[in-house]
C-alpha cells in the first residue's frame, strides 16, 4: 500500500498482524523483514515526516552544501529531531532522537562501527542471555544489514592491507550501502601519523571483535551515489509498494490498549493521535515497540507498564508493576578540544566561508558524487586506558573507582553491570574512549571568520554513571524526563580530563605542525589534574541512548527477555537500543540494525515467533 493511501483513519480501519510503533532505524528494518512474507499484514505509525531524497538527510555535508544555502541543520530541528531537552546537566546540551521516518540513522554522524567481541559476549553470557547474543552469532546479521565496498587505494587513511580479511567481515547484499572516504581532508593522514608516533596502534579490520586503535573506518555512504544511505531509503523505500506493508507518518503513538481479564496481559490495540484526533489500530499478533531509548518507556508508562508509584503518583492505572522501565539509562558523554589550522588547510569549514571552495565542491557532487560534500569522520581510534595513560595510573584510577562504587547503592542490575565493566578495564583489551577527528570547528567553541579547526572528541564508552528517562505528566504529547545523571561517578570525568590531554598532545605533536597551528579551547594539560578540568572541554552528549528497556533477567531488574519479549506481557516486544543491558564502544547504529534483522517470523506464515534461528542469513 503506498504511503499516500496510509491516513490515519485508513490505518485504524486495516487489519494488522503486527504493528510497530516507530518507524526508525530497528523499526523500519523489522517491518521490511517482517512483511517479504506477503501473508504478513504489517503496519508502522512514525511521529515524523516522511522526506524522501531530502538532500538535507542524504547529503553526508548537506548542513554546508549550497543546495542549502539557509543552512538547514538535522540535530533540533523539529522536522528530523524530537529535540528533547534533559534535566539541567552541567555543560551539557539537550538530547537529540530522530524524528523523520528512519529515526536517529536519519541525522546522525554515518559512522559505521562494531563494538568488541567481548562486550556482545557479555549479553550473552552474564546478562544471561544466551548464545544467540555473542558476537558470533550477531555477526550474520551485521553481515546482512550491509553491502560492503573496497576501500580506494588512494585517498587512504592508512595503507589498503589486501591481506586483513576486510571483505571476510562484511556482508554483499545487504540494504545498506557502506563504503569508505573518497576525499580526505589537510588533517586526516598526518592525524594517523601522529597518533602512530604517540604509541597507538595501526588496525586494518576493525570489525571483526577488536575495534582497538587507528583505523579507517567504515560508514554508511552509498559509493557511487554519494548518499547517506539510512533505514528509510535502505529499508523503506525499496519496500514502499508492498500492498502488505503500510506505514503512517504524522501521528504520535499515545499508548497500548490491554485485554486484563484473563490470565495473561494481551495487548489488542495502540492509540494515536494524528491531525488532534484519537485513533486506535488493532493487531492480531504483536505489538513492536521500536521507539528509541527515549520514547520507549514514555509510551510503556502511558499505557501503564512500569514503576508503579510512578504511575500511580500520576493516576495512571497499573497495567504491569515492572520497575526497571526507564531506569539504567546510559549514554556516550565526551569531551571536545578545538584546534586551528594554518592558512592554507583544507577542512569542512572551508564549506563555511569560501564560497568558490564550496561551489567547486558542488559542482563534483553533483557531477560525480564525489568530494568534500560526501566526507565523514575517517579517523577514528578506540582506545584501553592502558594505551593512553599506562598501567599505573590505570591502576590507581581503579583503584578510586573501586572506592567510589562501594559507597553507592547498587541495583542488581548494576552490581552485575559494573563488575563486568571492571574486568574489562582490567584486562586492558576493550576500549574506553573513542577518540575521533573531527576536520571542523563549532563542537567546542564558537568559530571564527576564515578559519579551519579540527576538533578531537574523546567519546567516553562504558561511562559508570547510570541516568533514567521517565514520564512526569499523562499527557501523551508531553516530553519524557531525561535525566543521564552524567559524571555522578568521578572516574567518568577522571578520564575525559586524560583523554583531553593526551589529544592536546596528539593534535600539537610534530606531525601536524604543518597543518595545526595552535589550541583554541583552554588547556588541560596546564590546567592540572582536576576534574573540574573537564568543564573546559565543552562536555556534550553524543545522543547515543541505550538500556532504559534493558535485556536482562525481570530478578536482575530488566525489562525484556531474550526474545525482547517485555516481561508479563503476552504480545509486547520491544526493538531498538533501550534493549542494550550494557553499552558498546561504538556508536549503536550499526549494533541497532543487527538487533532488528533477527526479528522475523518463524516458518510458517501468521505465526508470531521472532528471532527465528532455523535459517541464519548467509
Amino acid at each position: 500500500m503506498a504511503i499516500f493511501e496510509a491516513t490515519a483513519q485508513v490505518f485504524s480501519n486495516q487489519k494488522f498482524d503486527f504493528l510497530i510503533l516507530g518507524g526508525g532505524t530497528a523499526g523500519l528494518t523489522v517491518a521490511a523483514r517482517l512483511s517479504e512474507d506477503p501473508n504478513i499484514m504489517v503496519g508502522v505509525i512514525n511521529a515524523g515526516q516522511y522526506r524522501p531524497g531530502d538532500p538535507v538527510i542524504e547529503v553526508p555535508q548537506s548542513s554546508a552544501a549550497p543546495t542549502n544555502p539557509n543552512g538547514i541543520a538535522l540535530l533540533g530541528n523539529p522536522t528530523y529531531d524530537w529535540g528533547f531537552v534533559s534535566t539541567p546537566q552541567p555543560g551539557l546540551n539537550g538530547a537529540s532522537l530522530g524524528k523523520v521516518v528512519g529515526g536517529s540513522s536519519a541525522i546522525n554522524f554515518i559512522i559505521w562501527q562494531r563494538a568488541a567481541r567481548e562486550e556482545y559476549d557479555l549479553w550473552s553470557t552474564v546478562f544471561g542471555n544466551g548464545a544467540r547474543w555473542s558476537f558470533s552469532s550477531l555477526l550474520p546479521y551485521f553481515k546482512k544489514a550491509e553491502t560492503w565496498s573496497a576501500p580506494p587505494a588512494s585517498p587512504a587513511v592508512l595503507p589498503v592491507n589486501s591481506s586483513s580479511g576486510l571483505q571476510q567481515a562484511h556482508g554483499n547484499n545487504g540494504p545498506i550501502a557502506i563504503s569508505y572516504n573518497n576525499f580526505l581532508t589537510s588533517v586526516d593522514q598526518p592525524a594517523v601519523q601522529a597518533g602512530l608516533q604517540l604509541g597507538l596502534q595501526e588496525n586494518f579490520n576493525p570489525d571483526l571483535g577488536d575495534p582497538t586503535g587507528l583505523a579507517s573506518i567504515t560508514r554508511n555512504v552509498h559509493p557511487t551515489k554519494g548518499i547517506r544511505m539510512y533505514a528509510g531509503n535502505s529499508y523503506y523505500e525499496p519496500n514502499a509498494q508492498r500492498k502488505n506493508l503500510v506505514l503512517l507518518t504524522e501521528a504520535q503513538v499515545t499508548k497500548l490498549v490491554f485485554d486484563t481479564k484473563g490470565k495473561q496481559i494481551t495487548a489488542t490495540g495502540v492509540e494515536y493521535i494524528a491531525n488532534n484526533k484519537t485513533y486506535i489500530a488493532k493487531a492480531t499478533k504483536e505489538f513492536i515497540v521500536s521507539s528509541g531509548a527515549y520514547k520507549t518507556p514514555q509510551i510503556l508508562e502511558l499505557s501503564g507498564v512500569g514503576n508503579k508509584t510512578i504511575l500511580q503518583q500520576l493516576g495512571i492505572p497499573v497495567v504491569l508493576d515492572l520497575p526497571g522501565v526507564g531506569e539504567n539509562l546510559q549514554d556516550h558523554p565526551f569531551a571536545g578540544s578545538d584546534f586551528k589550522l594554518k592558512q592554507g588547510a583544507t577542512s569542512l569549514d572551508n564549506l563555511r566561508f569560501n564560497s568558490t571552495f564550496r561551489l567547486q565542491q558542488q559542482q563534483l557532487y553533483n557531477s560525480s558524487h564525489q568530494g568534500i560534500l560526501t566526507y565523514t569522520p575517517g579517523v577514528v581510534a578506540p582506545v584501553t586506558l592502558q594505551s593512553l595513560i599506562g598501567n599505573n595510573q590505570t591502576n590507581e584510577l581503579i583503584q578510586s573507582l573501586t572506592h567510589s562504587l562501594d559507597n553507592i547503592h547498587q541495583t542488581p542490575l548494576q552490581k552485575v553491570q559494573y563488575q563486568a565493566q571492571l574486568n574489562l578495564l582490567k584486562s586492558g583489551r576493550v576500549p574506553f574512549l573513542n577518540m575521533v577527528v573531527f576536520p571542523t570547528g563549532g563542537f567546542a567553541s564558537t568559530p571564527e571568520a576564515n578559519t579551519s579547526y579540527v576538533t578531537i572528541a574523546m567519546v567516553e564508552v562504558h561511562p559508570f554513571s547510570r541516568g533514567s528517562v521517565h514520564i512526569s505528566s499523562s499527557q501523551p504529547l508531553a516530553a519524557p524526563t531525561i535525566n543521564p545523571h552524567y559524571f555522578e561517578i568521578p572516574f567518568d570525568a577522571e578520564i575525559l580530563v586524560k583523554a583531553t590531554q593526551f589529544a592536546e598532545r596528539w593534535m600539537l605533536s610534530d606531525a601536524l605542525d604543518g597543518v595545526v597551528q595552535s589550541l583554541n579551547t583552554p588547556s588541560v594539560i596546564a590546567g592540572g589534574q582536576d576534574n573540574s578540568a573537564a568543564e573546559t572541554c565543552g562536555r556534550q552528549s553524543t545522543n547515543h541512548p541505550i538500556g532504559t528497556t534493558a535485556m536482562a533477567p525481570l530478578s536482575m531488574g530488566g525489562v525484556v527477555d531474550p526474545q525482547l519479549r517485555v516481561y508479563g506481557l503476552q504480545n509486547v516486544r520491544v526493538v531498538d537500543a533501550g534493549i542494550f543491558p550494557l553499552h558498546i564502544g561504538t556508536p549503536p547504529q550499526q549494533t541497532v540494525y543487527a538487533v532488528a534483522e533477527q526479528v522475523r517470523p518463524s516458518a510458517g506464515s501468521k505465526q508470531s515467533g521472532c528471532l527465528n534461528r532455523d535459517r541464519p542469513p548467509i
